[in-house]
């Protein structure tokens, strides 16, 4: 068996919003034991990434970590690699800001360790063409793929490949990712033994895991501590020393032979295909499943879960302000970094992080986005008012209102608002998780003011759903904070089918807004049903961080469960409060309401293991209407922003 050069290295992340506590056990059990323990074995060389967001923490929380990355690094023990600073997945991220953000992390890697990185991670191996160009641009001399991305595109997996765009080269390494090449984890002298085994006598080995692997791996060993578990692994890797060589990939490519020409189609890692698969069976048998063989655009999370897309699409639309402002650069600057925070590749997708399913991590993309729209407009230059554009990319406009405290946006699909946010508190209220489950009774979307008509006395059983249904914009002189929207609607009552017209008209004021129906009866005789309107609302990332209380008569409280279901009669008032934030949203009602309040929990695979989330709370109120043939019933709802 021929001598191997073996490339081992290691790939750093938590995203923006990860718990303070979860970056601290991060670092105790898999960062710093890794990184303390191989520096005992000066023989044994390593390429490691950090990401910009790793960096900062390690920097403000142990600059020893810091220390230690820079005096190995100046004695070439190991190789640092650069990359997007938040860790964006690259395929959804503009091209300037792709560019910024790498140029970002390359700045920080040079000042903190006196060199600039010549190799590029990408995150989650998501690869589209055109990046060659890019990468190169940034001056970036190499970069890896997994060696599944090599085998699709027939090229040998022992050595790296060079690939070409737009007269521009890039040199790619095969990395055989832990996480995905390997039955199970297994340390790296296992991992390189099993690998050449499989593969044959391959000349090179690049093998890559993520960071966070160090507590399953210390786990499975039965050892007593995370660093014994590493002393040990290093130990038999230095054993190898006559058929492995470690290197790293700046000082293999001084020795490289002529390279292989390769052109990489649209791939990302394994698990990002699977989880963009189509929802539906239809699109599967359809032939859109690019994960089912291997390739496929990693923009596919948009089309798998709602909130994906709608962050996406408020990442496009603050990018573009961000674009237009001129004449401060300070500002610009500070908008383009929230920005840019707002980009970390974890917020679009239910990664192994939990992604798009943890509030935590959208709350923490919606404020940045937040912050940066704020940071954009010019003080005594802004006017609030509602404006129409098709922001989520489905050929229909929505009604945007944005205002000096709160933003608002509605879509005609159910007339509903499906982004609330307050500007003080940088929360988009409105950031609920979609129905996972297909057979649930009110599956789908979870926005706010979204309309339902049940039998009377109850909010059970449902006799038409309107938040399906497309609403018409009615197209007048209206104010410049005013939106009304119409819809003809058909319930069933008594094995009849009978048609009730809602107008429903959204009035925005500076801490408030109003939302007033009007429900004109078209048929010759009396109908009687409970009108509803659901709001679903994440107001903390805890139930005990929510407080729910309601007013009757004007005075009397009534105490609500923010925790539990809840329900009550002849409210005419709802609090709402983040306590967090330190703000509360008050709903009031013209006319007295029913109320059920249920929160919603949704089960998380993060890190490996499965955890139960809040993702917020259903909120329904309903009213009880009787509607004479050929009249109207009118019903008003208010909304309103208190710190």
């Amino acid at each position: 068996m021929q001598k191997c050069s073996c490339i081992i290295g290691t790939y750093n992340h938590l995203p923006q919003g990860t718990e303070e506590s979860s970056f601290e056990e991060t670092y105790q059990v898999c960062w710093r034991p890794f990184l303390s323990t191989l520096y005992r074995f000066p023989d044994i060389a390593a390429v490691l990434h950090y990401s910009g967001t790793a960096l900062s923490w390690l920097e403000a929380r142990h600059p020893e970590f810091i220390m230690l990355l820079e005096e190995m690094t100046s004695r070439k023990q190991i190789e640092l690699l650069g990359g997007g600073f938040f860790a964006p997945l690259l395929p959804l991220v503009p091209g300037p800001d792709r560019l910024g953000q790498m140029e970002m992390l390359t700045t920080y890697i040079r000042k903190a360790f006196g060199r600039r990185p010549r190799g590029c991670w990408i995150q989650d191996y998501a690869w589209e063409p055109g990046f060659t160009s890019s990468l190169e641009a940034c001056g970036f001399d190499f970069t890896f793929l997994q060696e599944r991305q090599f085998r699709m595109a027939g090229v040998d997996t022992g050595r790296p490949a060079i690939t070409e765009d737009q007269g521009r080269s890039l040199i790619v390494f095969p990395a055989f990712d832990a996480a995905e090449s390997l039955a199970k984890m297994v340390p790296f002298h296992e991992a390189v033994a099993d690998l050449r085994s499989r593969h044959g006598d391959l000349p090179l080995v690049c093998l890559m895991y993520p960071g966070s692997a160090a507590k399953e791996l210390w786990a499975a060993s039965g050892l007593e501590s995370p660093d014994v578990f590493f002393e040990r692994a290093f130990a038999a890797l230095q054993k190898e020393s006559l058929v492995v060589e470690t290197t790293t990939p700046s000082r293999y490519l001084k020795t490289a032979q002529k390279l292989n020409r390769a052109y990489f189609s649209s791939s990302a890692s394994a698990l990002l295909l699977e989880r963009s698969r189509p929802a539906s069976p239809r699109a599967e048998k359809a032939g859109n499943d690019g994960a089912l063989d291997g390739f496929g655009s990693s923009r596919r999370i948009l089309l798998r879960h709602e909130e994906s897309l709608l962050l996406y699409a408020k990442m496009q639309y603050v990018r573009i302000l961000v674009s237009q402002l001129r004449g401060d650069k300070s500002r610009k600057k500070s908008a383009q970094e929230e920005l840019w925070k707002a980009q970390c590749g974890d917020a679009y997708w239910n990664g192994p992080s939990g992604g798009s399913f943890r509030p935590r991590l959208r709350g923490a993309a919606y404020s940045a986005l937040i912050l940066a729209e704020k940071t954009t407009r010019q003080r005594g230059g802004f006017s609030a008012g509602v404006t129409m554009a098709d922001i989520d990319f489905d050929g229909e406009r929505e009604i945007l209102y944005q205002g000096g405290e709160f933003n608002a946006y509605v879509r005609l699909k159910g007339g509903a608002i499906f982004e609330l946010d307050s500007l003080r508190t940088l929360t988009n209220y409105a950031s609920v998780l979609a129905s996972q489950d297909p057979n649930a009774r009110r599956g789908g979307p979870r926005h706010c003011f979204q309309d339902s008509i049940a039998k009377s006395g109850g909010f059970g059983q449902e006799i038409a759903n309107c938040r399906e249904a497309t609403y018409g914009l009615e197209d007048s002189d209206r104010p410049a904070h005013l939106a009304v929207l119409t819809k003809e609607v058909t319930l069933e009552q008594s094995g009849r089918k009978k048609t009730v017209f809602i107008r429903k008209r959204y009035t925005f004021r500076k801490v408030a807004m109003s939302v007033t129906y009007e429900i004109a009866n078209r048929e010759n005789d009396t109908l009687n049903f409970r009108f509803c309107s659901e709001l679903n609302l994440l107001a903390g990332d805890q139930p005990d961080a929510v407080g729910f209380e309601g007013q009757r008569n004007g005075s009397e409280k009534v105490e609500l469960s923010s925790s539990n279901k809840a329900a009550a009669s002849g409210l005419d008032l709802l609090r709402i409060e983040n306590r967090a934030a330190g703000e509360h949203l008050e709903l009031r009602a013209d006319r007295p309401f029913e109320l059920l309040a249920m929160p919603l929990f949704q089960n998380v695979a993060a890190f490996g293991t499965d955890a139960k989330v809040y993702e917020g709370a259903s909120i329904l109120v309903g009213w009880d209407l009787s509607v004479p043939p050929d009249a109207s019933v009118k019903v008003v709802l208010n909304l309103e922003f208190r710190p």
